[in-house]
Parts: structure tokens; sequence; C-alpha cells
């Protein structure tokens, strides 16, 4: 066989494409209530239960020393002492480094794809994308990396909010210059970007050489500068899928007018102020709640916003315009600088307007505002 460019390129996308089976196979294999119970299989029940409870392992919810203690009548200290043994005993028996070597390569692949760090939240959603009962699963994966995997698998310290994880030997020295460049592109452009906008951007801002040859080796730079983006305490990413400082009105909003301009800016159409209010509390930007009249109160005090019909209002940036429907039809008439049929003058009312025909017929009719001419066309009175 004679190896080409092409059926070099064809014979890599095979091998990629068996090599992501492979690792599809061994994540929908993963069980981590069953890898739970193997390492706790040389435990007595006090000690399984206690571990359990301790650790949100059966229930999703874990528990503190001392309501285990209430459950069981026993001192908190008791409580400690039973966890204690119990965790002494799992970590003697031969062959649980082996039945973790699955999780523990799967982990390690996810993390260094990502740019050798990795949200906790965001591994755990992917290793569990097939889950059943996804808050158990969670909790048993924590248990496993915090009390089996420490050292293959180190939380990272960088983090002010999640925590992240990082293989053992990897160091991370590229991040925070990669992170402080990251910073650096969005104040120079002074707007969210998208991943793809950042990653063009640094290969062109970046100058840390060691940052960027990091950067070279990279499997998938999106992919890495979404990790990266995740962990860093300095950005968020607003409802257009585009990355900003977390302190930004147009990614964090905190008040309701912000909000307000971000969701009519999102649904791209006029709305009622209720689904407004609806929409507001769908999208959770915080913990605070949105009520109808303080929705209505901010959309009329704010020149943002325009009143276009019953409870409707649109973004004046769409070009809709103030005032009630025949200061809207005096407008269009001036703007026309000439007569215009009844249907015409319709067309245009609704381009700014959510109105009913018969209305527009009605303030026509208004012969002290309109005339109506010989050939039925309307003009305005003098």
């Amino acid at each position: 066989m004679v190896f080409t460019k092409d059926n070099m390129q064809t014979e890599n996308n095979i091998l990629d494409k068996v090599i992501q089976s492979e690792a599809d196979k061994k994540k929908a294999d993963l069980n981590p209530q069953e890898l739970v119970n193997f390492l706790l299989k040389d435990l007595n029940s006090r000690e399984k239960e206690v571990i359990k409870a301790r650790y949100g392992l059966d229930r999703g919810k874990s528990q503190t020393l001392e309501s285990i203690g209430k459950t069981l009548g026993i001192t908190r200290e008791r409580v400690r002492q039973i966890e204690s043994n119990g965790l002494r005993k799992a970590y003697q028996a031969e062959d649980w480094q082996e039945k973790l070597q699955n999780l523990l390569s799967l982990a390690i692949k996810n993390i260094n794809k990502s740019g050798y760090i990795r949200l906790e939240e965001a591994l755990l959603n992917e290793l569990l994308e097939n889950s059943q009962e996804i808050e158990i699963d969670k909790n048993c994966l924590r248990f496993i990396f915090n009390k089996f995997l420490i050292g293959q698998l180190e939380p990272v310290n960088i983090v002010h909010t999640d925590r992240a994880w990082k293989v053992g030997e990897v160091d991370l020295n590229h991040y925070e210059p990669l992170i402080e460049g990251i910073k650096n592109i969005l104040i120079k452009k002074n707007e969210p970007l998208t991943i793809q906008e950042l990653a063009s951007e640094i290969e062109k801002e970046i100058i840390d050489v060691k940052v960027k040859d990091v950067l070279k080796e990279l499997e998938d730079l999106e992919l890495a500068l979404y990790s990266y983006l995740e962990v860093s305490q300095h950005f968020r990413k607003n409802l257009f899928e585009k990355w900003g400082l977390k302190e930004w009105r147009t990614v964090n909003p905190k008040r309701m007018r912000d909000k307000i301009y971000l969701v009519l800016s999102k649904d791209k159409e006029p709305l009622h102020y209720r689904k407004i209010t609806d929409r507001i509390n769908e999208e959770m930007f915080d913990n605070k709640v949105a009520h109808p009249a303080t929705i209505h109160n901010e959309l009329i005090l704010d020149d943002r916003f325009v009143l276009i019909g019953r409870g409707i209002y649109a973004l004046a940036e769409w070009g809709y315009k103030p005032g009630v429907i025949a200061e809207v039809i005096r407008e269009i008439l001036q703007e026309a600088g000439q007569p215009m049929t009844k249907e015409e003058i319709a067309v245009e009312v609704l381009k700014h307007r959510v109105v009913k025909p018969g209305s527009i017929n009605l303030i026509l009719a208004d012969k002290n505002l309109f005339k109506k001419l010989p050939d039925g066309k309307y003009s305005l009175v003098s």
C-alpha cells in the first residue's frame, strides 16, 4: 500500500473513532455505587452505615458527625472513630487499586484533554452522563477521588469557588499567565466573546513562550479554553454562549432592567411583561426572584424598552417607536411625505406596534387628526 496524506488522514480518523468508542464503552460501564460497595466490602455493617451516611453514598446527601451520632445514639467522636477505622480497613485491601484503574484512566483522559485542569462538577457530569442516580453517583465519585485516588488526582488550590482537579504529576505553570492573557483580551475588546473568538485572539495576543508551547500540545484548544474559563473566578458565560468578565452587566446582570434587556435580546421578539418575568426566573441569573409588578415598573422607567401592545414590550433598538398609536401614524405619514392608503399605514404601524387592524381604522377615522382624501388615501390634518 502506498501511504498518501489522504489515506494516512483516513487511518488517523478511524483510530480516533476506535479510541473514542473504547472510551465511551468504559464510561457506559462505570458504576460508582458498585465501586463504593467493593471498596467497603471488608467493613462491618456499622462502619459501612457510618461512611455511607457521612459521604452521602446511598441517599445523595452527606450528614454531619453530630447528626449521625444522634441517629445511632453515640457521640460524634465515636462516629469519627468508626469512620476512621472503616477507611483504614478499606485501604488495607489488596485489590482496590486495580478495581479503580478504569475510573482513574477515564478521569485522567478527561482532565488532560481539557487543558490539564477540570472543574469538578463538569468532570462528574461528563463521566456520569448515563447515570440514573446522578447525585448519589456524584457523591460516590467525590468520595473515591478524595479518599482513594488522591495523589494521582489532586484538587487545585487556585480555584476560589467550585473545586477543580488536575493529574498529580502535571504542573499548571501556564494557567495564571493564560488567565491574565484572556482578561487582557476581553478588556481590550470590551465585549463578551465566544470560545472560537477567544481562541483566535489568543493565538495573536499571547506572547509567553511557555504558555504557547503548552497550547500547541493541546488536543483541542477550544475545549481547554472552556475548561479554563469555567475554573477561573474571573469569567462568566452569558445567555448567548459568550464569555466576559464576571462583573460586566452584559454577562452577570444585577439590576432587573439589565436582566430584562438580556432576555429580550436573547429571545429576539416582543414579550408580555409577565412572560419576561417568567423568562428571567427560568434563566436563574442569581437567587433573586422576579415579580411581574417589579418588571412592569422597570419596563416603564427605562427608555431601552417600548410598549407596543397591551403589556407587550420590545427593545427600542429594534426600531419600535414610543408613543400612542395616533402618534406612530402621524410619524409614519410625516416620514413618507405623501398620503398613504389604509393598508400601507397598517403595514408600517404593525412594524412598531402589536395592535388589531380595527384599532388602526378607528384612529384613522378621527377627523381632528387625519384626513381621508377622494382617492381613499390618508394625510395629516394641517
